[in-house]
Parts: C-alpha cells; structure tokens; sequence
C-alpha cells in the first residue's frame, strides 16, 4: 500500500480465444500459461494483491478452479464488456488503482511493474493513467496500464460505442474524444530494452513455441530469471527461433480501433452539418435523428 491506496493487478483472462482457444491455460515447461503470468507478477514489490477477471461463461469455469489452486482472487463478470469487469473486479477487491496486463503475457516482468507504479504514485494523483504502450517502445508482451478507479468509473459513464467497452481501458488513452479528457503519462523503455518490433506475447501456436524455447533457459542451469534484457539476448542469440514468430500476419487491433475512431469521427462531423430538425407545425412533431454509431442500447 502507498499513499494509503490499494493497489492491486487486475487481468482479464477468458479460454474462448479466436486465434488459439484455451492459450492461457495451456503448457510452457510443466506450467500453464496463467500460472507463469501470475508467478511473474507476484515479485512485485508493491502490489497489494492480484485479481483474475474472467467471465460467467462456463468455458471459464475451470480458470475460477485454477485461481483456487494458485490462492489467487478471481471475479467473473461480462464476457464482452471487459470495462465492466475489470471495474467489477476492483470494487470486489477493494482496489483504488489498478495495474492492468493481459493474460497472454507470460514473460511480463516485476520490475517494469514496480517502476510504473512508482511513476504513477511519484505525484499522485496528478495522473490519471501511467502506461507503457502509449507510445510504444517496449517489446510487445511487457504491457502495462495503471488507472485510478474513479477514472475508469469515470470512462464507463461517458463511453459511447462498443468497441471501447471491450478493449477498456482504450477511451482514456487512444480514443480521441475520450483522452482529452484524462492526464497521462508513458513510460519510455532504457536503451537495452528499448525493441518495439519485438513479439512475445501468446497468440498463436508459433508464439508458444518460441515462450517454450525461452522458458528452457530458466532450467538449464544458468539461473536465468529471464529479464528483460535476457530475454532480448535469447531471441538475437537465436534469430531461426524467432524468424517464425516474425513472419505472422497479426491482427492489429489498436490500428483497426484507430481506423474506426477516424470513420466516426467523419460521422461526427457530417451529422454537426446536417440542419437541426424543426418542428412541423401539422402534426407537432420533430423529424427523427439517426442514433449516433456504436451508441449503447
């Protein structure tokens, strides 16, 4: 605890994957995948706890039995509105800020942790939001967002389309209408990590044969706690292994969310443009307005 808040990391995990069903509870090295991201993120210093946010669907039912077993707190909540959970998930735990990573990020690292959460707390709360993926410069897999509650409870209540509910924490840092609104602040990775064309998340069958390759070196008798820089050694050292994981065409969602922002940011526009309906004086009525793309029933 620090400044008298409850910091806690919230992941958001669920078995019905598009690309590669159930990835998370799959095997590297005699552990599931879950389980290396939980134990990765145990050696932070400051966190007060960890929380696993899955969902109420039943394919998920064997993660809540796994949390049991790694004596880990576990909340279910909406399957497609991941905001929601991960609010859900908050308020369940009693957590004031939330570090929030992903489920498919086996090699996430203590102390990219700690020093986000040190940079978040340094002036708090002068931040709404501390990350490092903002302004990439860190392989892909060692993502990392911190958000006070009241922000997020903030951004549930002003989130107008659907794809922002699903990747959460979006609105605040990359929707154009909604980030204006927030203070942030990135953290930049030093120049012995600094390799954003780098990929080590899990995604695919090839992803999990290179993390495989990698973990092997935790037990080959060389003590490796697998660092950062370690693991950037790993993949130049052995640039065949990699070569697979290069050459996927990934879904890039964050350019597909910029995309749409655009179209309906043009929408916005077009519609500040159209004439404002007036009232036909027969019947008393208002011509109809459109519902604005992507508005929330």
């Amino acid at each position: 605890m620090i400044k008298e808040k409850t910091i806690k990391a919230i992941i958001p995990a669920r078995m019905t994957s598009s690309r590669l069903p159930g990835k998370i509870m799959m095997d590297i090295n005699g552990k599931p995948a879950l389980q290396r991201v939980i134990e990765r993120v145990r050696g932070s210093k400051l966190l007060d706890g960890i929380v696993i946010a899955t969902t109420i669907n039943k394919d998920d039912d064997c993660i809540e039995k796994f949390c049991q077993t790694q004596n880990v707190e576990c909340c279910r909540g909406s399957e497609n509105n991941v905001l929601e959970r991960i609010i859900k998930a908050a308020r369940q735990s009693g957590a004031d800020i939330i570090v929030e990573l992903t489920s498919d990020c086996p090699l996430i690292w203590k102390d990219h942790i700690d020093a986000l959460i040190n940079a978040h707390m340094y002036d708090y709360p002068k931040f709404d939001m501390t990350s490092n993926v903002e302004i990439r410069s860190f392989p892909r897999g060692f993502d990392l967002r911190i958000v006070n509650i009241e922000a997020l409870e903030r951004s549930e209540k002003e989130i107008d389309n659907d794809l922002d509910l699903q990747h959460a924490l979006t609105w605040i840092y990359l929707n154009p209408k909604g980030k204006e609104g927030y203070s942030r602040f990135n953290q930049v990775a030093p120049p012995n990590e600094h390799r954003p064309d780098i990929e080590i998340t899990l995604d695919t069958a090839e992803d999990l044969e290179l993390l495989r390759f990698i973990y092997a070196f935790e037990g080959q008798g060389y003590n490796l706690e697998l660092t950062p820089e370690q693991i950037i050694g790993i993949i130049n050292d052995y640039p065949m292994m990699y070569k697979k994981v290069a050459e996927i065409k990934r879904k890039d969602y964050f350019a597909e969310l910029q995309e749409w922002y655009d179209a309906h940011k043009n929408d916005e526009v077009k519609k500040k443009n159209e004439p404002v309906p007036s009232i036909n004086n027969r019947n008393g009525r208002a011509g109809k307005r459109g519902r604005p793309a992507g508005k929330r029933k």
